[in-house]
């Protein structure tokens, strides 16, 4: 008997213990994550993130705060110790939220929807709208600034379904839209997408307000073992990327229009059908042998601007590959360099590859691409007023491709400065331009010989050497924007060269900035020349990669030109231009 009462007590014991171990931790109130030495303090923020439409609490929404300005007392601290990294947080059940231990100083906080409330778009504490920048918040020495609310709004939804041209659901398909700012031809995706589900239906939500291009993709498999033996008396025929409501066109594409907190449903597309084409081919490296077991790919500039991988493939030990299911278009194709791994270390020294432009519409036979080490290049750094003393250590020359968005890692690494200011670049294929900087030190021209090159994309050649000149003397741009009605406002700024030749996004004069809560802009580093300069809304102003004149062009109906001399310190104040079309 007493030992079954021992054993029954044992029992209730573990039983205890199992639900002491299962019960749920008090709920302890949010706080912020702050990284380790870091400059303390003693200010607080605190708020809540909330529904824009109906004031309710928004759970777990995650929180960024961002140090804009560091004040004098921070400034006079080692580097080391004054760095203040962003913070994040996330909101309690009543939406609530906390940040303490500020040094005094100038934060922006962002605000984005938790897992689960995906229906709200992210914005900056003070924006009017998504994407604005919003204002900042100045904290004193001890100051708790509280009741700050971030008002997040819902999203639109555009809805529909994909089917085929006898007008049968197609599952699988991948769905998205591209977003375009009043006025802009370039559209931009600010959207993952989705894939259709067995009835075909699609859902794209969380997406900005405004006009979208929606497009349906069926990506078929393109790989085929390079020893295969193809068909080659099939005719294939498959789905093409197809654009709203079913054209295959880009340029016929209809727009939908998506409203915040309202769904555009009913949006069908007919998917397009049309022949697909086959690629096969040799890789050799320079020296005319196989080039065995390297990975090569396909890429298309999309309506975007950015790439659309086309395909991929690898070939085997004789340098053989075939890729089928190719759509017509204009391409890139692309061998990537090798990465040998020696003694446990990453080499690259000698590794080829290859970027070469192909154009499919035909199937595509006996294709010999030959990689190559790319040319190797050097040159030297010189400071227009003197070198400084001491000289600038970890200085680095990078490269930036004449196709911004289509290099996917076929840049050359940086090259490291020396000592006596001379550099080396390798493995250079294709048309590149030069940058360096230095503390206190900007660009002021890139020289081969007696041309300048600063701002014209060349293809080097074996050899050559290039002097990068950096100057102290730039210039300094400040003033402030204002709305219609004469309030400062937060905005974006663009000012680029008024010589066309330099109408480019990757320019050394083509600078993008924005003003701040308070309207205060400022643009450093500048050379001296006559500009366009431009205060919009961010919609208007944002650039994707691909940007060509007419883009430029559109600007400077609504620019002002200004004069910039030498080591200047101007002040021009600005009135935002609306959005043609916009509010």
């Amino acid at each position: 008997m007493e030992a079954t009462v021992r054993l029954s007590l044992a029992l209730l014991a573990l039983l205890l213990a199992q639900q002491v171990q299962i019960l749920p931790a008090p709920q302890q109130p949010p706080r912020d994550v702050r990284p380790r030495s870091e400059p303390t303090g003693t200010g607080v923020i605190r708020g809540k993130v909330v529904a824009a439409d109906t004031g309710m609490p928004i759970r777990r929404a995650a929180l960024n705060l961002s140090y804009a300005t560091p004040t004098a007392p921070v400034a006079q601290q080692p580097v080391a110790d004054r760095v203040i990294r962003p913070r994040q947080s996330t909101t309690d059940a009543q939406g609530g939220f906390e940040f303490t231990n500020l040094p005094a100083g100038s934060y922006r906080i962002f605000a984005s929807p938790g897992q689960y409330s995906a229906q709200y778009l992210g914005g900056q504490y003070g924006a009017k709208r998504p994407g604005d920048l919003g204002k900042p918040i100045e904290l004193a020495a001890g100051q708790v600034v509280d009741k700050v609310v971030i008002a997040l709004a819902r999203g639109a939804v555009i809805a529909g379904r994909v089917t085929d041209d006898t007008g049968e659901p197609i599952a699988r398909v991948q769905v998205y839209g591209l977003w375009f700012s009043p006025g802009s031809s370039r559209g931009q995706r600010n959207n993952p997408g989705m894939q259709t589900d067995d009835l075909g239906q699609f859902r794209l939500y969380a997406l900005q307000p405004g006009e979208y291009v929606v497009i349906a993709e069926a990506r078929s498999n393109t790989f085929v073992p390079p020893n295969a033996i193809l068909d080659r008396e099939e005719d294939p025929t498959g789905l093409m990327t197809t654009y709203y409501p079913g054209t295959a066109d880009e340029a016929t594409a209809q727009r939908v229009r998506a409203a915040s907190g309202r769904e555009t449903a009913g949006i069908e597309i007919r998917m397009v059908q049309g022949r697909l084409y086959r690629l096969a081919g040799t890789v050799m490296d320079s020296q005319g042998r196989p080039a065995a077991r390297v990975n090569g790919s396909i890429m298309q500039r999309g309506l975007s601007g950015f790439p659309n991988f086309g395909g991929g493939f690898s070939t085997d030990e004789q340098g053989r590959f075939q890729m089928r299911n190719i759509a017509p278009g204009t391409y890139r194709l692309m061998i990537r360099p090798r990465t040998d791994v020696v003694d446990g270390v990453p080499k690259t020294d000698g590794a080829e590859s290859a970027n070469i432009p192909l154009t499919i519409s035909a199937d595509v036979e006996n294709l010999m691409i030959v990689t190559t080490p790319g040319v190797t290049i050097t040159g030297q750094v010189v400071f227009e007023q003197g070198p400084p003393s001491p000289l600038p250590t970890q200085m680095r020359v990078t490269t930036m491709s004449a196709e911004p968005g289509m290099d996917f890692g076929m840049n050359p690494q940086p090259a490291v400065v020396q000592p006596d200011m001379t550099f080396t670049i390798k493995g250079m294929t294709g048309e590149y331009l030069l940058r360096a900087g230095a503390p206190n030190a900007y660009l002021k021209a890139v020289m081969l010989g007696s041309d300048d090159i600063t701002d014209t994309p060349r293809e080097f050649k074996p050899q050559d050497r290039v002097t990068i000149v950096l100057t102290s003397r730039a210039s300094t741009l400040e003033g402030t924007v204002t709305d219609a009605k004469g309030a400062p406002t937060d905005s974006a700024i663009i000012m680029f060269s008024e010589d066309k030749a330099g109408w480019r996004p990757n320019s050394s004069r083509t600078r993008r900035n924005a003003s701040d809560g308070s309207g205060h802009f400022r643009i450093t580093g500048l050379m001296p020349g006559r500009y366009y300069i431009l205060a919009a809304p961010r919609e208007r102003l944002n650039m994707p990669p691909n940007v060509d004149a007419s883009f430029f062009e559109e600007l400077v109906k609504d620019a002002t030109t200004i004069l910039i001399g030498e080591d200047e310190q101007r002040t021009v104040d600005l009135k935002v231009i609306p959005t043609p079309g916009g509010d």
